[in-house]
């Protein structure tokens, strides 16, 4: 989308393939749809507010969207980030977080269990920066026109990553924010 500052969540498991994305006003949440005892696989993904768009891949969501109330939102991901710090799961799962802003910047955040950042970023046409949860590290990529955030999220499962389950695409509009899920 032509100048438009957009984000995405790619779901890719390899424990908890059946998960679907439930959209409840201005936030996505993901349901696993297998039984466990596991607390990381259900969680809010997205928070939309007025001036920013948060997505993460856990249970940070709200507590970013939360600080953003009062911090900047490197502020606010330092702060929740190092507060949260990993995932104390099997797979010492590293917490993601991104925001996009209405002014066309974005900040992106990694809490890993051997390494912390978070990055400033200058949103550019036709690309898209991204992280994952293994052995991608911070990477700019390439990323295809698209037309609406339906089409983002079907875009986003094109992406090379394995175990595709779903992709959650936020676009920023002319009012307020375009939110969609699509499953491959």
């Amino acid at each position: 989308m032509e100048g438009k500052p957009f984000a995405f969540y790619l779901l890719c498991s390899r424990s908890f393939p059946r998960r679907k994305a439930i959209v409840r006003e201005n936030a996505v949440y993901i349901e696993n749809l297998t039984e466990t005892d596991n607390p990381y696989v259900s969680y809010p993904v997205v928070r939309l507010l007025d001036e920013y768009a948060v997505v993460t891949n856990g249970l940070q969501t709200d507590f970013i969207a939360q600080a953003l109330e009062w911090e900047s939102p490197k502020k606010a991901l330092v702060h929740v980030l190092d507060a949260l710090d990993y995932e104390r799961d099997d797979y010492s799962t590293p917490r993601i977080a991104g925001i996009i802003g209405t002014g066309g910047k974005g900040w992106l955040g990694f809490a890993g269990r051997d390494e912390f950042w978070v990055k400033r970023l200058g949103l550019k046409e036709g690309k898209a920066f991204v992280t994952a949860t293994y052995n991608l590290g911070f990477a700019e990529l390439d990323f295809p026109a698209f037309e609406s955030a339906e089409e983002l999220a079907e875009r986003a499962t094109e992406l090379p990553f394995e175990k595709k389950v779903l992709a959650v695409g936020i676009v920023k509009e002319r009012k307020g924010w375009g939110l969609a899920w699509f499953s491959p």
